[in-house]
């Protein structure tokens, strides 16, 4: 077996991943039992921090289910849906309107968030992380925007996620065809500075 480091082989094909999301956008909320499962958990950890938020951005809403979520859980807030896939924020406003909620939404990239340093009380991503590179950036980008002594909550996928499909790969070609997944744990030196810096590790 190779020695093939998987960071510096695999890049992620970013306007394919933002295509591929606005053709499923229409179905994803049907298919996708995981990232609703884990949305409901991150959801239900919130009730551990006594938070009373101004501000609340859904980083990566998908079709709007942690928004919805997020709006019953702080009435009082603004919950702003960002989503880089336009036909995510179209199917995130049908159900939001079916939910009878209100949420502004942004079409915008978490690489580049279009919003003023401190702004933002709570930040809350479920299952989008594993899409963006470089990692650094866009944990620079939450730093920002997060006013001092706000929260980042967050769901991603690890190391050993696909791993099995990985080594399916690696028997067949030396190509990198599966998202490498950063090990929160272990990681390069500029996202480990940058996650101490939000206090996550």
């Amino acid at each position: 077996m190779s020695s093939r480091n998987p960071h510096t082989l695999f890049t992620l094909d970013r306007p394919g991943i933002r295509d591929a999301f606005d053709r499923a956008s229409t179905t994803y909320e049907s298919a996708a039992v995981l990232q609703a499962q884990v949305n409901d958990e991150l959801i239900d950890r919130l009730a551990f921090f006594k938070l009373d938020p101004q501000v609340v951005l859904d980083l990566g809403c998908g079709p709007g289910r942690g928004s919805i979520a997020l709006r019953k859980l702080y009435p009082q807030a603004s919950i702003v849906a960002l989503d880089f896939a336009p036909g995510m924020l179209r199917e995130a406003r049908r159900r939001m309107h079916e939910a009878q909620v209100r949420c502004a939404s942004v079409c915008a990239d978490a690489l580049r968030l279009p919003f003023a340093n401190g702004s933002a009380d709570l930040i809350f991503s479920n299952l989008m992380l594993q899409w963006c590179e470089p990692l650094h950036i866009v944990f620079a980008e939450i730093r920002r925007v997060l006013r001092p002594g706000g929260l980042f909550m967050f769901s991603t996928f690890g190391p050993d996620t696909l791993k099995e499909l990985r080594e399916a790969w690696a028997a067949a070609d030396d190509g990198q065809h599966v998202n490498h997944f950063v090990d929160m744990i272990r990681t390069d030196a500029d996202l480990r500075a940058e996650l101490t810096d939000l206090r996550l590790v």
